[in-house]
């Protein structure tokens, strides 16, 4: 076996292009529904508000769960895939085609039981295609270039929730109808990368033995012990808790305490905002990290601007306040994200097997929607929207703690 070379040829347009479209459908179906349908469907098989909150917490604790379980395995399974077309290739494609059936199903659920199935199978899709798509940029894309690339994940991020939430909401007075449309755009969204995507085939002379349980279970621990991996792990960690706490229970919080008449409208507006101020941001902050090479101190500043979107929400309940509070967490969240996943990409310990460490990365960028849903709906409960939202600020801080250490990336 020898070690699979490390891409020096910039790409382009024609696969950027692809690469962005399906993340903004995966992520964007997948963040529409935990934001907006799965709470108001949830609302509708439930009696109380806080029913509604512990079957929201445990769909969304469930999937995350299973999203670690699965991102981790198509990791490991993907860097020996070798298909024509890319290793990774087969996964993205296929995770989008059980994401969707998943996401239609559970319109037709009429039961808390029947709801945390069906987002789970969801969950396996999404986390099949979220975690080969993130593996194709350290195949394809050279270290100077990875910044800028990684922009379009911000974005997508940001923009793919945006243009589902927009069609969930258009759909809105029936949660069937609403999944079908959003089963839909997943599809639509991916169809480009399916046509058109080429990625770096893997030579065979490069293919991983295939790994026994104890060699499994041991590559899972082995990244964390280079204290770089292991110290951007925590950072991601922290991050996308933050960000989770932000927005998993944004839809009550809108409801409940700001006292939106329309809470699926007032969403919507904020959803506008924080994708156009993530957009807006990360690719500038993706050029200039590429440019001089320095990421850690972008990494602080965004980290530092998505926690005060926390302090905002969490002591000025109000529309323009929440307002405000959308565009600090899109600039902290569209920086962070651009620069963060370029940071990552340099800190890997095996070039042979990055598909399964970046599935271990990608165990921080969900396991704290597991935290979130089952920590915040506790909070919620126990003291309220406030306390929810100053852990907000606590975590992006944490956040911007870990990066420090990092010594391999400036």
């Amino acid at each position: 076996m020898t070690t699979p070379t490390t891409p020096t040829q910039d790409v382009g347009r024609r696969w950027l292009t692809p690469w962005t479209l399906v993340m903004m459908g995966t992520f964007g179906a997948y963040y529409a529904i935990a934001q907006v349908v799965l709470p108001e469907q949830a609302e509708q098989i439930t009696s109380s508000d806080a029913a509604k909150v512990t079957l929201t917490a445990w769909a969304t604790g469930v999937a995350a769960a299973v999203t670690v379980v699965v991102a981790i395995a198509v990791g490991v399974l993907s860097d020996r895939t070798t298909h024509r077309r890319g290793r990774r290739y087969p996964w993205i494609v296929g995770g989008v085609a059980v994401m969707a059936v998943g996401v239609a199903a559970q319109g037709w659920a009429t039961s808390p039981v029947m709801v945390v199935l069906c987002w789970s199978v969801v969950a396996v899709g999404y986390a099949s295609a979220g975690s080969a798509v993130l593996a194709v940029v350290p195949d394809d894309v050279p270290v100077t270039q990875r910044a800028y690339v990684s922009a379009f994940y911000g974005i997508a991020l940001s923009v793919g929730p945006l243009v589902v939430i927009a069609l969930a909401v258009a759909a809105s007075g029936s949660v069937r109808l609403q999944y079908a449309v959003v089963a839909v755009a997943c599809v639509a969204l991916a169809v480009p990368f399916a046509l058109r995507s080429r990625s770096a085939a893997l030579d065979a002379r490069e293919r991983p033995p295939r790994p026994g349980v104890r060699e499994v279970l041991d590559g899972l621990v082995a990244p964390l012990r280079h204290a770089d991996f292991a110290w951007a792990w925590v950072g991601r960690f922290g991050i996308q808790l933050s960000n989770a706490l932000a927005q998993v229970y944004l839809f009550f919080y809108l409801k409940d305490e700001v006292g939106a008449s329309d809470p699926d409208t007032a969403l919507l507006v904020l959803t506008v905002l924080y994708a156009l101020s993530a957009a807006a941001v990360a690719v500038p902050a993706g050029r200039w990290s590429d440019r001089t090479m320095r990421r850690k101190r972008l990494v602080v500043l965004s980290s530092v601007l998505q926690g005060a979107a926390g302090l905002v929400l969490a002591f000025a309940p109000t529309m323009p306040a929440a307002a405000v509070g959308a565009v600090l967490l899109g600039l902290g969240y569209g920086a962070y994200a651009s620069v963060d996943q370029a940071l990552v990409t340099q800190v890997l310990p095996s070039a042979e097997h990055r598909g399964k460490d970046l599935g271990i990365i990608g165990v921080a960028n969900v396991l704290p929607y597991v935290l979130a849903a089952a920590l915040g709906g506790i909070v919620i409960n126990v003291w309220g929207y406030p306390t929810l939202y100053v852990l907000v600020l606590v975590t992006a801080l944490l956040a911007a703690a870990s990066v420090q250490p990092i010594r391999s990336v400036r």
